[in-house]
């Protein structure tokens, strides 16, 4: 063995001690967390959330006993008072499935997850990506049916860009 031989050696020896000696030090760094603005809201506004949670449920039985129209204006009333909880978009794009205006909904639904993209990760209990996937299809079927007959309208391609950010989202999500 020459010098440059052993040089070679000392050289990837040394490499491998500042290696581990980086991955020792940064072992437990990288802890998942959840976002700064839901931790502190749930930390420093502990009753609204039970009481968003509450009024949220009664929504929820509305939707499910038909009473579309109050609660579409119950939904509105509460989305003015907490826009960013993603669980009232979410029961408001159910209220428009259930008025068979998807296309709506798929609105509702992107605003819904991204304020709160566990709606897509199959390994929560906030999943709805089945839900929102049949919502996405019907409402690609609706508005390329309605681009056919008027191709000029912006707000049809507009739709169409929502629906495929969402087919995009979908497909990378965990479900």
């Amino acid at each position: 063995m020459d010098w440059i031989d052993r040089l070679s050696i000392w050289a990837i020896v040394i490499i491998i001690i500042a290696s581990f000696a980086l991955i020792v030090g940064h072992v437990g760094e990288a802890k998942p967390e959840r976002p700064a603005q839901q931790r502190t809201f749930a930390e420093e506004h502990p009753s609204k959330v039970g009481e968003i949670d509450g009024r949220i449920k009664l929504l929820r039985n509305l939707v499910e006993s038909d009473s579309l129209g109050k609660a579409e204006s119950m939904a509105s009333e509460l989305l003015q008072q907490y826009p960013y909880d993603g669980g009232l978009h979410m029961t408001m794009g159910d209220i428009f499935m259930r008025r068979q205006d998807s296309v709506r909904a798929v609105f509702e639904y992107r605003e819904a997850i991204d304020i709160n993209p566990d709606f897509l990760d199959k390994k929560t209990s906030l999943f709805q990506g089945k839900k929102i996937k049949t919502a996405v299809t019907e409402a690609l079927a609706e508005t390329e049916r309605k681009i056919r007959l008027a191709p000029e309208d912006e707000s049809l391609k507009r739709a169409r860009k929502t629906i495929y950010y969402l087919q995009r989202r979908i497909a990378g999500s965990c479900g």
